[in-house]
C-alpha cells in the first residue's frame, strides 16, 4: 500500500493499525518522518484540519484529494 510513498524506513511502521482515517494519516506521517505541521504543508491542507483528523475528525473530500495527490497514494487507500 505504501509502495508509492518514498521512504527507506516504512518497514518500521508496517504493523501499525489502519482501522480509521486517523490511524492512516498518523501512519503516513510517521513513515514520511514529518511533523503534523510539515505533513499539512506538504499536502496543502491546514494544520488545524490535520489535527482534527488525527483525533478522529471527518476527513472532507477536498483535503482527502489533496493528501492523495500530494503523496501519490492509491485512491482506494482511504476507502472504508
Amino acid at each position: 500500500m505504501f509502495e508509492t510513498v518514498e521512504t527507506g524506513s516504512s518497514t518500521i511502521y508496517e504493523y501499525l493499525l489502519e482501522n480509521t482515517f486517523a490511524d492512516k494519516i498518523i501512519k503516513l506521517q510517521l513513515i514520511l518522518g514529518l511533523t503534523q505541521c510539515q505533513f499539512a504543508a506538504r499536502c496543502g491542507i491546514g494544520y488545524s484540519s490535520l489535527c482534527r483528523y488525527d483525533l478522529g475528525g471527518v476527513l472532507n473530500s477536498d483535503n482527502l484529494e489533496k493528501i492523495i495527490h500530494a503523496l501519490n497514494l492509491d485512491v482506494n487507500y482511504f476507502a472504508q
